[in-house]
């Protein structure tokens, strides 16, 4: 078996040279493992996970299993993954005819078109780098941290209402913030969306929700100053009637390479020291909901 060393920048050359010399039975092999501007593509769930790149040019693939339940790129970090036979493995596909995303994502492969040349990867490292943003979209840019002003469980970087008194953050800041201070209703130096009662009246502003649906803004006895809960002079308390239903977003973008990785068929060897996949923009882009309770 012949075996092919690639290292940095020169691998691309190194193989196809390779393998066109390496060939021992007269025929001639030619591949071309040319996926710089090929888009890495995913699908799958937990359990089995695919990404794959497709050089439509010269009906060329390449592509990864990885048999993990794990959920993968949930927060910013590196995690790694080994190639064994069976589990996680590499695989570069030649082809007959054009080969199309149906061919990696349907449950039932096609048979069609033919593979040409094929090679296995079970040995080398995968390791995924996630980059993560967490938003509740509230108008403030916030650290993670454990700061949970409220109480609810949710840690104010990912809660749109820091407070918990049912008026979103983004509303109590005030519509010229960040070029004017947040709005302090009561003057108490506590900004209306980190203060549990705005109006200073002694009555807790998730309290002077009278009609219970959740949205103080609609409770109304004086339409010159404005809802009750900035009015200091309404003090008129009701159950609570809980929290809003909250939400978040989170966008992550993954970058994939393989370490040591060796491809090899039943004529060739070919060892990479470091294949870099590929990138996907947005592989996570989803809305998470939180029900917090009082």
């Amino acid at each position: 078996m012949n075996v092919i060393f690639v290292m940095g920048k020169i691998w691309l050359l190194l193989i196809a040279t390779a393998l066109f010399l390496g060939c021992n039975d007269g025929d001639i092999i030619v591949t071309n493992f040319d996926f710089q501007d090929a888009n890495l593509q995913t699908c799958g769930e937990n359990g089995g996970y695919v990404f794959y790149k497709i050089n439509p040019t010269v009906n060329e693939s390449i592509s990864l299993l990885l048999s993990t339940n794990d959920s993968l790129f949930l927060e910013s970090g590196i995690r790694t993954f080994e190639l064994a036979e069976g589990t996680n493995t590499v695989n570069y596909r030649s082809f007959d005819n054009t080969v199309t995303s149906d061919y990696f994502c349907n449950p039932i492969p096609p048979t069609t078109p033919l593979t040409v040349t094929e090679y296995l990867g079970y040995s080398g490292t995968v390791v995924l780098n996630s980059t993560t943003v967490l938003d509740d979209n509230d108008g403030i840019e916030e650290s993670i941290s454990t700061l949970d002003t409220d109480n609810d469980g949710i840690p104010n970087y990912i809660d749109f209402d820091d407070d918990g008194d049912n008026v979103p953050t983004r509303i109590e800041l005030g519509p010229d913030y960040p070029d004017v201070p947040a709005i302090d209703t009561d003057n108490d130096g506590t900004p209306d969306y980190l203060d549990r009662d705005d109006d200073g009246d002694g009555v807790p502003t998730i309290n002077e929700d009278a009609n219970g649906n959740m949205d103080p803004r609609d409770d109304v006895n004086d339409n010159i100053v404005g809802a009750n809960y900035l009015n200091p002079a309404v003090i008129d308390s009701y159950p609570a009637p809980g929290y809003r239903e909250h939400s978040y977003t989170r966008v992550s973008d993954g970058i994939i390479t393989i370490e040591d990785l060796t491809l090899f068929n039943t004529e060739e060897e070919i060892i990479l020291e470091v294949f870099n996949f590929g990138t996907i923009e947005g592989i996570r882009n989803e809305t998470i909901i939180k029900n917090p309770s009082l």
